[in-house]
């Protein structure tokens, strides 16, 4: 199915603060990926684990390879914690289509000497049984890496990384 058909047949498709008629329904999925963003958000990597299937595949940056099951998942995900602090992990834009959870959001963290990253993303997230066995994020590794390093953000993508979140 490409993007076209997508959005015309997508159960639900939430734009976001754009959104016009009141508010709109989320989806199955969207508690769940509150969730996983909340855990995040309070440094509580039991309660994002705890909504992934064992069998899961994260890939963390599509490019890089992929982290296969639910303790690799864990223990990398305890390594990244380390490397953030104050988590402010927002979306702007969520769909849901069957079993698939789309978003858009910026990853917006503070690196252990203080330095702020506000980085766009977008991910997709496919579920089981209420649990998450596939997810993966689509970012610029290089921006990624330069604003680690200190570097300004381009005002296109402080930008993006201000807009009002849908949460």
């Amino acid at each position: 199915m490409d993007r076209r058909d997508f959005l015309m047949t997508s159960p639900v498709l939430v734009a976001g603060a754009a959104a016009t008629a009141g508010p709109a329904p989320l989806g199955v999925h969207f508690e769940t990926v509150k969730a996983v963003i909340t855990g995040w958000r309070r440094g509580d990597l039991k309660a994002v684990v705890d909504q992934l299937a064992d069998d899961i595949v994260w890939h963390s940056h599509v490019g890089s390879p992929p982290i296969v099951g639910k303790a690799a998942t864990e223990k990398f995900m305890a390594t990244l914690a380390t490397q953030m602090r104050d988590v402010r992990w927002r979306i702007f834009h969520y769909a849901e289509s069957g079993d698939a959870a789309f978003t858009e959001g910026v990853d917006d963290f503070a690196t252990p000497d203080g330095r702020r990253v506000s980085l766009p993303y977008a991910g997709i997230m496919r579920f089981r049984d209420g649990k998450i066995i596939e997810w993966r994020d689509y970012f610029d590794r290089g921006l990624f890496d330069r604003l680690k390093a200190g570097e300004t953000p381009p005002a296109d993508i402080a930008g993006l990384a201000a807009r009002t979140p849908l949460f």
